[in-house]
């Protein structure tokens, strides 16, 4: 079953290398998800990204290249239960955007470090 990781470069007597470890990053493809991925594919992690669109965000960035891209919806148990069954661990790197409908899509400023805000096409 998937462990919890310690920050990337901690010394706390684990070792952080993740040579032929396989991570899933939930959100990889977002600000800081893909960041994760970077400095995981770095480490030697195997890493597959679950977004909701599924698609590398900097298709010419050599480490992204390396990453297994796949589209799914986090919020389906299903999806993650296939997903993360054979995983070593997982990181959470999903961000908090309201849609369209809600009525708050004024609060995507504040929470996106993307400031992107939704719109009756989006798909994340």
């Amino acid at each position: 079953s998937p462990r919890l990781l310690l920050p990337f470069g901690s010394r706390a007597g684990v070792s952080t290398t993740g040579i032929g470890q396989r991570l899933l990053v939930m959100g990889g493809s977002g600000f800081v998800g893909r960041e994760v991925c970077k400095e995981a594919i770095k480490q030697g992690y195997k890493v597959t990204s679950l977004s909701r669109r599924g698609e590398n965000p900097s298709p010419n960035d050599p480490l992204l290249q390396q990453v297994e891209w796949v589209q799914g919806n986090a919020l389906d148990q299903s999806t993650v239960n296939s997903i993360v069954k054979n995983k070593d661990a997982v990181v959470h790197a999903m961000g908090l955007l309201f849609d369209i409908n809600s009525g708050l899509t004024n609060l995507n400023l504040i929470v996106s470090g993307s400031r992107s805000t939704p719109d009756e096409d989006s798909t994340y």
